[in-house]
């Protein structure tokens, strides 16, 4: 797998200071292929949409790509909600804010799938504390597990209903980037105006619990 994402890195993402942007010359749109793994069409698919997509494959790499990206966004306060996501922060000299997301412009959270056919990322009220989509700051970083990439919605709900049967989620959220179709045509939508990076990680570098 990190085999793939490297030979894509160069193309489609790469760190935050080389990550797809909006009106960047390297926001050439990529045709999907009938045959592609199911995570590279998510890259595509959520990278024409104006998201920063970035792969880790290290500790270290999640630590200097969290850097990278604050400086690249501005911002030094983070809402996480999710207590085990913090020590990667704190090792990036970025403070937490796990209690008033009032106190931040800018969240970090897990999520519940990455999404190939749509490009959307599907978190919940388990990861947000409790905060609506339209509570939500305008820029989100998400981490997933590669195994967290699945081909359509109805997978997403599938690896929900498997993973919390005890504790169902009560508001699903899609996430999706700025310049998404779908975002772009609708009057309304939460998605406008949001910056959202999504940090790539093998699963064996997730903490416990996440």
């Amino acid at each position: 797998m990190a085999g793939l994402f490297g030979k894509i890195l160069s193309i489609l993402s790469g760190a935050p200071e080389h990550a797809v942007s909006e009106g960047s010359e390297s926001t050439g749109k990529y045709l999907a292929q009938a045959d592609d793994p199911v995570d590279l069409l998510f890259v595509k698919k959520f990278t024409d949409g104006g998201g920063l997509f970035i792969y880790c494959g290290s500790p270290e790499e999640i630590v200097e790509n969290l850097r990278a990206a604050a400086k690249e966004c501005g911002q030094s306060q983070f809402f996480v909600p999710e207590r085990q996501l913090g020590p990667w922060f704190e090792q990036a000299g970025l403070a937490v804010i796990q209690d008033n997301p009032l106190e931040a412009t800018a969240m970090a959270s897990t999520c519940h799938a990455a999404i190939a056919q749509t490009g959307g990322i599907m978190i919940s009220d388990l990861q947000t504390a409790g905060l609506k989509f339209a509570q939500l700051p305008s820029i989100h970083i998400v981490f997933a597990r590669v195994s967290q990439v699945v081909n359509s919605l109805s997978d997403g709900m599938a690896a929900i209903n498997k993973s919390h049967r005890e504790q169902r989620p009560r508001a699903i959220i899609t996430l999706k980037g700025k310049m998404d179709e779908s975002v772009m045509q609708a009057k309304v939508d939460p998605n406008k105006g949001r910056h959202v990076y999504f940090f790539l990680l093998e699963d064996p570098l997730f903490p416990e619990n996440a």
